[in-house]
């Protein structure tokens, strides 16, 4: 970990924010089903825990989110940076994101002390290289991938559109062209102990900030969040697929 200041860093911004918040059951393992919602336009909080990080500028690698029982460590590449236009809760303190070394968007990886099957948190300057994979061990339980979904809350920028751009007064509207929303993610059939954050080098940094966990979570508030079209797709193959065979057999 090191502690950057980004100031007048160029962020790259996407010109179409037309992103979806969505589910993406690629690559789950079986029997695994999440459940993904999102808050309120400049919620920026958990409302299903009080366990969440606050990151400072003395975190190091390991937090117990806010005195939890479950620890959290932090490996890859990652810096924590002051509160600016792409992030910081409340418009102060500081946020984490995915940067290497010498600038340029990394990958860092939280494994949690136990299994859980809660983890939220608020996405600043979201854009459309955010990745997450949730793992159980070395199994991969979920992706979530925000360029494989269709725009859920309205493009960006939209004067309109509450999600799009810094909600806090100290950067109000600063980085128009991205949504701020705080989302929660949910196993509803297993458990997970890894979240892998990455980011398409194409694209810019993930940014993001109060990541919460929680054990044994039966039900989480919010927007439900809607399949992409390429999984109704791949129900629709599979629904053809059926079809032949049935087809085949009556032959």
């Amino acid at each position: 970990m090191f502690l950057v200041v980004r100031g007048a860093m160029k962020k790259i911004l996407v010109l179409s924010c037309a992103l979806t918040l969505g589910l993406a059951p690629a690559a789950a393992r079986a029997n695994d089903i999440f459940s993904v919602t999102y808050l309120g336009a400049g919620v920026q909080t958990p409302s299903t825990t009080s366990n969440y990080e606050q990151y400072s500028s003395t975190f190091t690698n390991t937090t117990n989110f806010n005195g939890s029982s479950i620890t959290g460590t932090y490996t890859g590449d990652f810096v924590i940076n002051p509160a600016d236009e792409y992030g910081g809760a409340g418009g102060t303190g500081y946020f984490i994101d995915t940067t290497t070394p010498n600038g340029n968007p990394g990958s860092y990886t939280l494994t949690l002390s136990q299994n859980v099957n809660y983890f939220g948190l608020w996405f600043s300057a979201l854009d459309a290289g955010n990745q997450l994979s949730f793992y159980d061990g070395t199994t991969l339980v979920y992706s979530f991938s925000a360029s494989d979904y269709t725009n859920l809350v309205g493009a960006c920028p939209d004067a309109s559109n509450q999600y799009c751009g810094n909600p806090n007064s100290a950067f109000l509207n600063q980085d128009n062209g991205q949504l701020y929303a705080y989302l929660n993610f949910l196993d509803t059939t297993g458990t997970f102990n890894t979240i892998v954050f990455t980011e398409d080098p194409a694209v810019g940094q993930f940014e993001s900030d109060n990541q919460a966990v929680a054990q044994d979570v039966s039900t989480i508030p919010g927007t439900p969040l809607t399949p992409e079209p390429s999984s109704l797709m791949l129900l629709g193959t599979g629904a053809l697929g059926l079809a032949g065979v049935l087809r085949r057999k009556l032959r």
